[in-house]
């Protein structure tokens, strides 16, 4: 599983430094940055017991906080299962649990339910939350919860606060007994303006789409490409004004203590009815492909004010250093990429998110234990003063999990990676108002 292995390495490989400071020597090109004056509002949040292998931070493609008006809603794993059998299968299911924090309120926990990885939370247009959950099924006691069914959930009464009362329908089923693998766990989720949702995952060289209309009685699957020659996988979905658009990494198993290769990015696009497909970047004849394993992954996918489609995804292609990445910000306008590379605030940038507000694109970067904010490709990095957390990975609310673009807010979780802090990892919720942006 390439989070819980392949990033653990990244986290473990970064060396840690003083948290709160005014500012500090950044290690690649000796500038300064200093923290910013934007307000930011942060809290620490509940967070899982154990790092994995369904830890809350897990899934980083996935839609894990979404806004409505002066709601907020996120999830939490909850896997103390796991304290007595690694494995949370059907005999031994963690627990994926609702939150809903209102205003300045503090968060209320709701409904839980079943599963063994974290799932997809998305807000449609009229303010219902849904949750697009993992439930394993089979009862194997060394079955690591792969096998499973997908299933949705959603709150008709959440804007009233409430978060217990809930219904529920099966997208995919399994039998738990014979079935195998019917649903991959590494699934995307998104939802559009039209309140249709689409979720996305790889199974067996395709990739598979499950969508269901606003009105609609039943789900309907569709393959977003076939005989691939590699698995897509940690797909990010957006459902668009055109149709669909998904970002996913190859995750090629070589076999028994053999490493999975990651050397390549792949686009799908339903458009007019159509399902097209192809490499945004592959580098499997590179000079480093044959000694190093993983040299791509996908940071963002975000379908701009103006309806283009904008992805960011990162090399590994530093000679001296397989763990230094690159990041590249590509905008597809009609069968065209235009790629332009992010300059970073460090030699250890994890990663990088995109939002936009008034038609202009803004970025979230992260390190080990940092956060920065800039303006546009161009601008200038600035710290944001949150309080001490390691092994970050970012998850913003965001239009494809449907918060719109017209809320006045920016809401990050900031998650803890780093398996050397749990069972007492932090976990934060940080909240910027938009008006904090003239700051930049």
């Amino acid at each position: 599983m390439k989070t819980l292995f392949s990033h653990l390495a990244l986290l473990t490989k970064l060396t840690l430094s003083a948290f709160v400071v005014i500012s500090f020597l950044m290690i690649g090109g000796c500038e300064k940055i200093e923290v910013s004056s934007i307000n930011v509002f942060s809290e620490q949040i509940p967070g899982s017991k154990n790092h994995g292998p369904n830890g809350t931070w897990w899934g980083y493609n996935q839609s894990k906080i979404v806004r409505y008006g002066t709601t907020v809603y996120m999830y939490v794993v909850e896997n103390e299962n796991l304290d007595n059998n690694p494995n949370p299968n059907a005999a031994n299911p963690s627990k994926i649990a609702i939150y809903r924090k209102d205003g300045e309120g503090s968060w209320q926990r709701g409904a839980q339910f079943n599963t063994s990885r974290p799932g997809n939370i998305l807000i449609d247009s009229q303010g219902i939350v849904h949750l697009i959950v993992f439930e394993p099924t089979y009862t194997n006691p060394s079955e690591n919860g792969s096998y499973g069914r997908l299933k949705h959930y959603w709150f008709p009464n959440c804007k009233t606060g409430d978060i217990n009362t809930y219904q529920e329908e099966i997208i995919v089923d399994n039998d738990g007994v014979t079935q195998g693998e019917t649903v991959n766990i590494r699934v995307g989720a998104s939802i559009g303006a039209n309140d249709m949702i689409a979720v996305s995952y790889g199974l067996v060289k395709t990739h598979v789409v499950c969508y269901k209309e606003k009105n609609g009685i039943k789900w309907i699957q569709e393959f977003a490409g076939m005989a691939l020659g590699s698995d897509f996988y940690y797909p990010y979905v957006a459902v668009t004004d055109f149709g669909i658009s998904i970002l996913a990494v190859q995750d090629d198993w070589t076999g028994a203590n053999q490493p999975t290769l990651y050397q390549k990015s792949r686009y799908f696009e339903k458009r007019n009815g159509s399902w097209i497909n192809h490499d945004v970047v592959n580098l499997q004849n590179h000079p480093l492909a044959q000694t190093r394993p993983e040299l791509v992954d996908n940071s963002d996918l975000y379908v701009d004010a103006n309806g283009l489609v904008n992805i960011i995804y990162l090399t590994k292609l530093d000679p001296g250093d397989r763990f230094k990445n690159s990041f590249i910000h590509g905008t597809r306008s009609g069968s065209a990429w235009n790629n332009q590379e992010i300059p970073i605030t460090d030699s250890k940038t994890n990663w990088i998110r995109m939002f936009e507000v008034a038609g202009q694109m803004y970025y979230i970067c992260t390190t080990w234990d940092k956060v920065y904010i800039k303006k546009g490709l161009n601008g200038e990095y600035k710290r944001l003063n949150i309080p001490k957390i390691t092994g970050i990975y970012p998850y913003l609310a965001s239009p494809r999990g449907g918060t719109k673009s017209s809320e006045n807010y920016i809401d990050l979780l900031l998650l803890c990676g780093g398996s050397d802090s749990y069972p007492n990892a932090k976990n934060y919720y940080v909240r910027i108002a938009k008006s904090e942006l003239s700051k930049l």
